[in-house]
């Protein structure tokens, strides 16, 4: 039965009064809502759509200063005075920026190759505490170290085999090994500096790509491949130990870590930067980077004022988030 809604207004002693009469079947009337604050109504029972941004999703900022040209870059390191050194790999170049800027004068040095640099497509870059390069070439399977004026100093080659496509490099506090990730033999390399002797860090059962040593001495690994996605944590003390597994990523490619040894993943096929603080590599990130901007995300590297930087091979471009 309808319901019937019934009006009468008359006046008493000069006061209106609204008299309504309501008529109702014995059926169940529909249970009210409250339409929230900040949603969107679109059926009964209700829906909406939130509209917030969720606050650990930093929004990337392109470097404000003219950083064109680059060709899918992978490699990237910040020194100890915040200069700046890409790794424009299909262009086979470093490139470094002081203050803002190219620095078109650098390196004075030039070994001479097919592109004035002894490497073939760069794909990591780590600086020593004297400011020495050490670059990955993933095309000649070397490594490569200049000093702060980037004039070649040695290149560190192995026959253990020899190395097959590196794609990751790390250097201690003390500046006295040298570990590199030989990618296409699933193992990792360590060379003592300054002579160079090599050996075999670790075999793996995966492809170890982007390395870092944390201030604690720990050794962490970038691991892909089609049984692995995680990062692996090594005790340089102890490499043969079974080593600390954080897992979840989607081939991540580098790993860095901050003052207070906080790490950042860039987690490649999910196109983000992810931030862990320490003694809490195993929850949620405690943010997430580039969220929708980021295409390909492979190196990335901090300043003394903990700006992350990231090289997006996929945008062909470098990015900073403040």
């Amino acid at each position: 039965m309808k319901r019937v809604l019934i009006v009468l207004l008359f006046t008493v002693m000069g006061l209106n009064v609204l008299l309504l009469g309501i008529s109702c079947s014995n059926q169940s009337p529909n249970s009210a809502f409250v339409t929230p604050l900040n949603a969107v109504a679109t059926n009964n029972p209700p829906t909406w759509t939130m509209t917030f941004t969720p606050t650990y999703t930093s929004t990337p900022t392109p470097i404000p200063y003219p950083v064109s040209g680059f060709n899918a870059p992978y490699a990237l390191a910040v020194d100890s005075k915040n200069n700046i050194y890409v790794g424009d790999t299909s262009n086979n170049l470093i490139k470094q920026y002081v203050n803002g800027f190219l620095n078109t004068g650098w390196p004075s040095g030039k070994a001479k190759s097919s592109n004035g640099l002894p490497y073939s497509s760069p794909k990591a870059i780590v600086i020593d505490n004297a400011g020495n390069l050490y670059v990955v070439g993933s095309g000649n399977n070397a490594v490569s170290k200049y000093d702060p004026n980037g004039n070649f100093l040695v290149q560190f080659t192995t026959t253990l085999p020899a190395m097959n496509g590196p794609l990751g490099v790390a250097v201690n506090s003390t500046a006295t090994t040298l570990y590199v990730s030989d990618s296409g033999n699933n193992r990792i390399m360590a060379f003592s500096l300054p002579g160079g002797a090599s050996s075999v860090f670790e075999s793996l059962s995966y492809v170890p790509e982007g390395l870092a040593v944390g201030s604690n001495g720990d050794l962490y690994v970038a691991g892909s491949g089609s049984i692995s996605s995680n990062v692996y944590i090594y005790t340089l003390s102890s490499p043969a130990t079974v080593p600390t597994i954080i897992p979840g990523f989607n081939s991540p490619y580098a790993v860095a870590l901050d003052s207070h040894n906080d790490l950042f993943v860039s987690d490649k096929d999910n196109k983000q930067i992810e931030e862990f603080t320490v003694g809490n590599y195993f929850n949620v990130p405690a943010s997430i980077i580039g969220l929708g901007m980021l295409v390909s995300p492979e190196g990335i590297a901090l300043d003394s004022s903990a700006n992350v930087y990231v090289v997006d091979s996929g945008n062909s471009e470098l990015f900073q988030f403040p």
